[in-house]
């Protein structure tokens, strides 16, 4: 029997449209970035396992559940953008060329965890990263260039979320608390979260099952763990995010899922995702390179899924039209058609044509489906002088131009 196939469950295919908007997404993220200064990177997909396990954490889901391993070899296909990024830094010792850097990355990352809206098998990340500085100015930076580029592609409706862990010492302070205080609730939690009280009670508080956000929100968690200069310096951030006019909500409960996070936290949320809302996150990773085996320097960054975005822009972006339908009234004429199509296209005339020798009145059908300005009809009697009908689609209007003078009225028209 003829087996029928489809895309691998957890994957997505774009239609023209969607792919439209997908590159269009990125290409404002790009345009953003620039503005900023960031500079773009373009890494491989695969990746040394341990990086992964010792970058992001043993006890994270990422690690535990939903790393794709190559079998029988320690090569993963990348779950996430920032410890790769700093294994590009360390690998070429960029620390020692300059001591700041900004970089930025787009493309899919990959983990095998249950598919369902808004989190996909092969997903696509927009990140952003800046290394060499622990000024609460680069994470107000970080968090102003994570809004401007939503704002450009023209997501609504999003809610900037923000905490801090504080520093390493304080991160250990917080874990014992939570260890201690949810000790006799254990009960009430999921069953991944029994477990991950016993090694790393800060995923409990990353939960999204309600029964474990029920026990989560009966606990103080305002800051108690943080020393006075991380509950100063956030407090310092918070106070700048007021005076540039940024709205935000403080979220003592967020505390994301990878290890590596340390003081400034966020995420940007939208109510249109449901119970997966989060558009982007990120925050600062003060250890992680010297976790890695380098040097003790401080750095932030963020991520955006693609794919989540595009489910927020409920009509998506607007969809693209060409500029000139090329239509001939008959096989005999096709030749001097493709010959105008080829002129217009080498003046970055966006243009089409019919390969399948439809009727004109079929063309015309074609060409405003789509979304042609302007219409080229080639008939017998006008090829003979030289000459075609050039048709306004949107005023229902046509006028008769000489073929040498086509391009210059098309440019004049459009």
């Amino acid at each position: 029997m003829k087996k029928n196939y489809s895309n691998v469950r957890g994957t997505s295919d774009f239609n023209p449209h969607q792919a439209q908007s997908f590159r269009k997404v990125n290409e404002k993220a790009i345009q953003i970035c620039k503005v900023f200064g960031y500079k773009e990177i373009v890494l491989p997909i695969l990746e040394e396992k341990g990086l992964f396990e010792k970058g992001v954490g043993q006890t994270t889901d990422i690690v535990q559940k939903q790393m794709f391993k190559i079998e029988d070899k320690d090569i993963v296909l990348r779950p996430e953008g920032t410890a790769q990024v700093i294994r590009y830094y360390l690998q070429n010792y960029l620390h020692r060329k300059s001591n700041f850097h900004k970089f930025f990355y787009a493309g899919p990352m990959f983990r095998g965890e249950r598919p369902q809206k808004g989190r996909l098998r092969q997903f696509h990340h927009i990140g952003a990263e800046a290394i060499g500085s622990n000024s609460i100015y680069l994470d107000a930076e970080m968090i102003i260039l994570c809004l401007e580029i939503l704002k450009a592609i023209g997501v609504k409706e999003q809610e900037l979320k923000i905490n801090t862990l504080g520093c390493a010492k304080d991160k250990e302070k917080f874990t014992k608390y939570l260890k201690e205080a949810l000790a006799n609730k254990k009960g009430h939690l999921c069953q991944d979260c029994q477990r991950r009280l016993d090694k790393n009670p800060l995923r409990v508080v990353d939960c999204k099952r309600n029964e474990c956000r029920r026990v989560v929100n009966s606990l103080n968690l305002e800051n108690k763990h943080l020393c006075s200069d991380c509950n100063s310096s956030f407090k310092e951030l918070l106070s700048l995010l007021d005076s540039l006019g940024i709205k935000y909500s403080y979220t003592p409960y967020m505390v994301r899922g990878l290890d590596y996070y340390t003081n400034t936290v966020f995420e940007v949320t939208s109510k249109r995702l449901g119970a997966q809302d989060a558009i982007g996150a990120g925050g600062r990773y003060n250890n992680l390179i010297k976790f890695l085996g380098g040097p003790d320097i401080p750095a932030i960054g963020f991520a955006l899924g693609v794919e989540r975005i595009l489910l927020t822009l409920s009509d998506g972006l607007k969809e693209e039209t060409i500029d000139v339908f090329v239509a001939a009234m008959d096989d005999s004429l096709y030749n001097k058609g493709f010959n105008i199509l080829k002129d217009l296209r080498e003046k970055n005339i966006s243009s089409d044509f019919d390969y399948c020798a439809k009727s004109l009145k079929a063309q015309l059908r074609i060409a405003q489906k789509e979304g042609a300005k302007l219409v080229v009809i080639i008939g017998q009697e006008e090829a003979k002088e030289g000459c075609v009908f050039l048709k306004d689609m949107e005023k229902s209007a046509q006028e008769k131009v000489k073929i040498e003078d086509l391009v210059k009225k098309v440019k004049q028209s459009i």
